[in-house]
């Protein structure tokens, strides 16, 4: 499975059902992996994306700030919760 995930701008929180927050995409990647465990041909998964990353064309000022902000690594180098979510569901697959 690849291309999974959402948006999140770094520092901004809220209820996980505000988009942009981290708890948002949280929240997303916890969905995305309850799918995962119920398929049972599936043999591997990559999030889009790993870090955030300039992106002229995202136009939303004070969150996207010419970013995309679906990383769940900031381009700051700062860890997003998302990011805690996943490294979990990697580690219980060992």
């Amino acid at each position: 499975m690849s291309e999974f995930g959402g948006g999140a701008l770094q520092g901004m929180h809220g209820e996980p059902n505000e988009i942009w927050t981290e708890e948002y995409q949280e929240a997303i990647y916890e969905n995305n992996i309850l799918m995962f465990e119920n398929i049972e041909f599936l043999s591997g998964t990559a999030a889009w994306i790993l870090k955030d990353f300039r992106s002229p064309r995202r136009t939303l000022r004070r969150i996207q700030n010419d970013h995309n902000r679906k990383g769940i690594i900031s381009e700051h180098g700062k860890k997003k919760l998302a990011f805690y979510t996943l490294q979990e569901y990697y580690r219980s697959k060992k």
